[in-house]
């Protein structure tokens, strides 16, 4: 009799947990498709949220996606560049070490192929894949000395994009204008950085 309450109580269990997942599905698709990047798209002539963009998809992080990012995106032309537009959320620990998550919105540009280059506001710059006192590096930092505007928000220049990110969800203004942002970094940066290979795609 035991036994037959504990495999009812584990059927129970399970089809809650069933339930709740698929919900949890139902919504984060219907979310998608109610996105404003769907519209944003349209009027852009870009690509929104069909297969994978076609550069840059990296999380974050910078670590390279599979595949399709499973968060809403939009790829679309600023100029001559493309864009991408992500929504996503972070992963974090709280106070009572629960794991919690906040809005993240991640905006890319595609640059040509070069070394990796990280910009964090108050730091010198810094070229991960190139041995330290490049001449490179010199270069970069006079570079930076001579153009501060670009020292005032973390940008990493890899796989073929430049990439920044800020909180809270993306809107048309800060999608914008951080892809104008990335867009005239790219343009003013030496062009050393983009003479030497990084082994960037």
């Amino acid at each position: 009799m035991q036994t037959l309450f504990t495999i009812g109580v584990l059927v129970v269990v399970a089809a809650v947990a069933a339930a709740i997942w698929w919900r949890s599905q139902r919504t984060a698709a219907a979310s998608r498709e109610g996105h404003w990047f769907k519209a944003f798209a349209a009027e852009r002539g870009g690509t929104y949220g069909s297969g994978s963009p076609s550069f840059g998809v990296v999380h974050p992080t910078g670590r390279p996606l599979s595949g399709a990012p499973a968060d809403p995106w939009v790829e679309f032309r600023l100029g001559g560049r493309p864009v991408l537009g992500i929504d996503t959320r972070e992963s974090y620990r709280h106070f009572d070490d629960h794991i919690h998550f906040r809005d993240l919105h991640v905006t890319q540009v595609r640059v040509p192929p070069g070394p990796e280059l990280r910009i964090v506001p108050g730091r010198p710059v810094s070229m991960p894949t190139l041995p330290p006192d490049s001449a490179l590096d010199a270069e970069l930092a006079r570079w930076l000395a001579a153009n501060p505007r670009f020292g005032q928000r973390e940008v990493v220049v890899e796989n073929g994009s430049a990439r920044t990110w800020g909180p809270g969800c993306a809107t048309r203004q800060n999608l914008t204008a951080e892809a104008a942002y990335l867009a005239e970094l790219a343009d003013h940066l030496p062009a050393a950085l983009w003479t030497l290979s990084g082994g960037g795609s």
